[in-house]
């Protein structure tokens, strides 16, 4: 026989639907279960069991799960604060641009060498006549 589970009271689920509101207007706030603990001021156990509740209810018109859900949708599955999405949103757009800075840089060292080897086939110089091609052996000087 399967154990029945513990109710929690209409205060509990008022709370920790306060707590969600709490989370929708700070912005800063993580969007985590944990953070609803701290805001209502209960257990885990306590919150667990609403959530749990909720789920199982489905004539609860506090509607916990669901507004959790939209709360969470617009990030995706990150359960960041909107600040912090948008930090770290910010550092990934700044590795993708140091990528593409290393990549520019080593195409334009690949051009600068083409140009100054193209220069040096061109004007023959004091200088160009010492220069060496690609495999072939320098003279020997006694």
């Amino acid at each position: 026989m399967p154990a029945s589970r513990k109710r929690v009271s209409d205060d509990v689920m008022t709370r920790v639907s306060k707590a969600i509101d709490a989370l929708a207007a700070d912005q800063s706030a993580p969007r985590t279960k944990r953070q609803i603990e701290i805001l209502s001021g209960l257990g885990h156990d306590a919150v667990a069991r609403a959530f749990r509740q909720d789920a199982a209810e489905s004539d609860n018109p506090h509607r916990l799960n669901e507004k959790l859900n939209r709360l969470i949708a617009p990030l995706g599955t990150s359960r960041r604060s909107p600040a912090a999405e948008e930090k770290y949103q910010d550092k990934q757009k700044i590795v993708e641009l140091k990528q593409q800075v290393s990549e520019l840089n080593r195409q334009l060292d690949r051009y600068a060498m083409t140009l100054f080897a193209v220069y040096l086939a061109d004007n023959p110089s004091a200088e160009a006549s010492r220069a060496v091609s690609i495999r072939r052996h320098r003279q020997q000087r006694h």
